[in-house]
């Protein structure tokens, strides 16, 4: 199969619950940006989406984590939350089945899921990119959201195993889309120390420690900027050796966890150089929000 196109975008459901909230220069921005990138894929008439995202305890909860899962059922379940509708969305089996297949072939251990479920980190993007949902879609899931998560170097092994299936994969045209991101904090400062707890610690206790967001918060635009800079110069690689998890927290939030998937869809497009076609960090969505067009 054919990769004949690339991109990464932030997957908050606030830009879309929220939208009348953020100030109409930023949202139509933002929302241009989506439309130029619906429009490409259109032009581009891709037979599969390959999407990267991750899940936020509704499909995989803390009673079964796994850093890597891609589903390999018939159709994908939107579970409709974060403001969503519920929806279905068909999977390209053959190429889930290759990504499966050839992940542990190359030593990449991914789980799967014959009844794949989604959530907002998929349905949102999906619902501005291709809104009939009718291009079937590939959905790799990657622990971006409960620690301890996949290091760096696992989620660019992520990308080059995908990326290998791909291009050995059944014939067609594929568009590979990795959401996340980028600076945010999500939850109060009591949920994220909750939440930093050992696995196996926090499961009976989760109720007492529920995820409450704020009319706005923290973004920071230094951080998402350098990071931006990265992304169209083609270096994310070196943000993956020279940046830690840690420090990646410390600076733009335990919500920027999720940049690992636009490390994996770099690592599948051989880390090209990119253009970013909108950023805005929008207060009332609490996030620093892009959306960026990689080079193919």
């Amino acid at each position: 199969m054919e990769i004949v196109g690339g991109f990464a975008c932030s997957h908050a459901g606030l830009i879309v619950s929220r939208r009348e909230r953020a100030p109409a220069d930023q949202a139509g921005r933002v929302f241009a940006a989506y439309a130029a990138v619906r429009d490409e894929i259109a032009r581009l008439r891709p037979d599969a989406l390959v999407m990267i995202a991750t899940d936020h305890q509704q499909a995989f909860p803390l009673s079964n984590v796994v850093p890597f899962s891609v589903g390999v059922g018939p159709e994908a379940k939107g579970l409709g939350d974060a403001g969503l509708a519920p929806c279905r969305v068909a999977v390209y089996q053959g190429l889930a089945q290759g990504i499966l297949e050839g992940g542990l072939e190359r030593g990449l251990d991914l789980a799967f899921s014959e009844a794949p479920a989604i959530d907002h980190s998929f349905v949102m993007p999906l619902t501005l990119l291709r809104p009939d949902l009718d291009v079937p879609i590939v959905p790799v899931t990657q622990n971006c959201n409960v620690p301890p998560r996949p290091a760096f170097r696992r989620s660019l092994a992520l990308g080059g195993a995908i990326r290998a299936a791909i291009l050995t994969g059944p014939p067609g045209r594929a568009v590979v889309i990795g959401t996340g991101g980028l600076s945010h904090w999500v939850g109060s400062p009591d949920r994220r120390a909750f939440m930093a707890r050992p696995a196996g610690t926090r499961l009976a206790d989760l109720g007492r420690h529920p995820v409450v967001l704020d009319d706005t918060g923290p973004i920071n635009t230094a951080f998402d900027r350098a990071f931006l800079d990265l992304t169209a110069a083609g270096r994310l690689s070196d943000f993956a050796s020279e940046w830690t998890p840690e420090r990646v927290e410390d600076e733009a939030g335990n919500g920027a966890h999720e940049l690992r998937n636009w490390l994996s869809v770099a690592e599948i497009l051989g880390h090209g150089r990119a253009e970013v076609l909108a950023y805005e960090p929008v207060d009332a969505w609490l996030t620093g929000t892009a959306v960026v067009r990689f080079v193919v």
